[in-house]
């Protein structure tokens, strides 16, 4: 089991206000091929703000888990190299218990079906 992150320092909700988070609807996750550890290229659908891509570690959940489904996203990252693929938003997640230790695999954050893609998180 992974050791207890201690508590980050303390942010303003000014601060706070700066991440834009986000519903998107996984639009498909396929493997990726040529990343250092197991990894998913997402597809995500963001309604009114489009289209962007995700490259994370989900690689422990099966594609047809996450195709269809809504998931948190901060949509206002800047672009990531990802091993030869560029992520342009970043799935939000928790551990997946059965994350290799060397490896950070993740089970995202899913959001009620009711949700539209493009909706804010607040």
């Amino acid at each position: 089991m992974e050791a207890q992150q201690p508590l980050k320092s303390q942010i303003t909700f000014g601060k706070f206000q700066n991440v834009d988070m986000r519903v998107a609807r996984v639009i498909s996750a396929p493997l990726a091929e040529g990343t250092r550890f197991p990894c998913r290229v997402i597809t995500l659908d963001l309604g009114h703000l489009g289209e962007r891509t995700s490259v994370g570690q989900y690689a422990l959940l099966e594609e047809e888990e996450l195709a269809n489904k809504n998931v948190v996203v901060c949509a206002n990252m800047g672009p990531r190299e990802m091993g030869p693929y560029k992520s342009d938003a970043l799935v939000l997640g928790a551990p997946h218990p059965d994350s290799p230790k060397d490896q950070a695999q993740a089970t995202p954050l899913f959001v009620s079906d009711a949700a539209t893609p493009g909706d804010c998180i607040f």
